[in-house]
């Protein structure tokens, strides 16, 4: 029998997979300066208009075996791929956050937009990282007038001092104004540091600025644990995902390649919404036993 939650679950997958078909959009042509509103979609080779029924998230793509309606020119698995994450990702935060979900949705859709861009043309749009960061003290201003909050969102910084053993689930999207605005200071100011060191020592610049921004979103959004938590997972990910490279020959030791950094901080901020505070109390309980 089918239950009220199964619904929603399904509505949250499915709206992911409709805004990350229009991610998409935003992602092919933010970068080149066009309007994401206008002209209506169509295929970039014969400039076909593209019927609602040829796009429908997943399905038309799948329909269409990956090809033009018309010219038959083969449409970039990418594609389906940004819709399946948006709907994988909206979903898995509803599961995890129930009714809180749709604060999460929103940052999401600016990482994976955030992540494609970069991935393609190493730059950060402002909207994401500028954006990030006013979405992240506007929500703890939220949380802060309004009582949202299952149980005492505010008292973690101190608690986390006092006994550094507890972390809700929930102070992985809520936090207070003031360690939203300590989070963003610190988030970054690390990575600018990380950024000036690096670039004196390899005596070209390490990382850009949007990166720097990033993390300082990051950190408005989720505070300083979090974005400690995000540097180490990202930096993780992006480790695996460059000796995955070398492996394949398409990066060589001694020789200097661009890889973005962004999409890992991305990754990272996803790890930490999910498995977070699960991780920084398991870490606190084994450096501090009882």
């Amino acid at each position: 029998m089918i239950e009220l939650i199964d619904i929603f679950a399904l509505f949250a997958f499915l709206l992911g997979a409709s805004i990350a078909s229009f991610l998409n959009v935003v992602i092919w042509r933010v970068p080149r300066g066009e309007s994401i509103v206008s002209p209506p979609s169509h295929c970039p080779k014969c400039s076909s208009p593209i019927k609602w029924r040829q796009n429908l998230p997943i399905i038309s793509w799948l329909v269409l075996r990956g090809k033009c309606a018309n010219c038959k020119a083969p449409i970039s698995p990418r594609y389906i791929a940004v819709e399946l994450i948006g709907g994988v990702l909206f979903l898995a935060t509803f599961w995890r956050y129930g009714i809180y979900a749709p604060l999460a949705w929103v940052w999401i859709s600016l990482m994976i937009v955030g992540s494609f861009i970069d991935f393609d043309h190493q730059v950060i749009p402002d909207f994401v990282t500028v954006g990030g960061m006013i979405l992240g003290v506007g929500y703890s201003l939220l949380f802060y007038f309004l009582p949202l909050a299952p149980d005492s969102v505010f008292s973690m910084l101190p608690r986390v001092l006092k006994d550094l053993r507890y972390i809700s689930d929930f102070h992985a999207i809520a936090i207070s104004p003031l360690y939203s605005l300590i989070g963003l200071a610190f988030g970054f100011g690390l990575l600018w540091l990380v950024r000036f060191l690096g670039t004196k020592a390899f005596k070209r610049e390490a990382m850009g600025m949007g990166d720097v921004f990033l993390l300082g979103a990051v950190g408005a959004i989720s505070g300083p644990v979090a974005v400690l938590v995000v540097l180490v997972a990202s930096s993780v990910f992006g480790s695996v995902v460059g000796i995955s490279m070398i492996i394949l020959n398409k990066a060589k030791l001694g020789k200097f390649t661009a890889i973005p950094y962004g999409p890992y901080i991305c990754m990272g901020s996803v790890f930490w919404m999910f498995w977070g505070p699960d991780f920084v109390n398991w870490y606190l309980r084994l450096i501090i036993p009882r």
